[in-house]
Parts: C-alpha cells; structure tokens; sequence
C-alpha cells in the first residue's frame, strides 16, 4: 500500500509538516502545480495538504484537482486532507468542501476524516506553530490511514 503527500508549494507551514511526515515514514512527497501530471494509480492512499486562505485552500492544490486525468487513477483510492490555519471560525470547514466540491465533479471521493494543525501567523498569532507536537500528530494520523 502507497501513500502520497501532496503539497502545493516547498516553502511555509504546510511543507514544513509534509516534509516531516515523509522524512519520519514511507509516504512519499510531491509538490504540485496546476501542471503537475503523474500517475497516481500505485497510490492507495493520497493525503491532500494546504494552508487555509479566506476560507480557501492553496491554488496549486485547486489547479492540480481540476488537472487530475481520471485514467490516471483509481476509483478506490482513498483521497484525505490536512490543513494548516489559524483556527479561526469554520473557514477549515470552508476550504474542505471546497475540494470535496472540486473532487466530486471528478468522480472521486474525499474521506470526511481529515486532521488538521496550527499555523504559524504574523506577528504573535501561533508563532510557534506548528510545533513538535502538530508535527507528530499528523505523522501518527497519516500512518493510520
């Protein structure tokens, strides 16, 4: 069974966990763009990963989804999330159905269990986030899928 991190860019919060996750495991890292294209069909497993924005998930992500070739893989592969934000009202929630929204008109299926970790801020706004602890706990969860 393969997993694949996907993060839409190599700098930040985000990748500072993606990086961590697949440097302590067997998951692999990719970083994408809208023109990113690869065959996801050895992956059973792929963990979708982003900064939330207004409410809104990283455009690379959003562009990669909209690029997906669904020959490219398979219907059961079981598609996750996990989010940096601040932990403002429900923007997290926002920003999910966004991308179950996106993958739906593909034919695929987002999982409803996602996990999700601080970010750090500007200024003083969870400036030691995401710390150790974020760090292995989305380790631990990436493991368990």
């Amino acid at each position: 069974m393969k997993k694949l991190i996907v993060c839409p860019k190599k700098t930040g919060n985000t990748y500072n966990v993606c990086n961590y996750v697949s440097d302590n495991s067997d998951i692999e890292l990719m970083t994408v763009n809208r023109t990113t294209d690869i065959d996801l069909k050895e992956y059973d497993t792929i963990i979708l990963s982003s900064g939330v924005y207004a409410n809104h998930v990283h455009i690379n992500i959003l562009r990669w989804i909209e690029n997906i070739q669904t020959d490219k893989i398979e219907s059961n592969t079981k598609i996750y999330i996990f989010l940096t934000w601040f932990g403002r009202g429900k923007s997290d929630k926002s920003a999910i159905k966004e991308v179950k929204d996106l993958l739906e008109k593909k034919g695929l299926k987002l999982e409803d269990k996602y996990c999700a970790c601080y970010g750090k801020g500007m200024g003083v706004i969870r400036s030691s986030h995401p710390d150790e602890k974020d760090k292995e706990n989305i380790l631990s969860w990436a493991k368990m899928l």
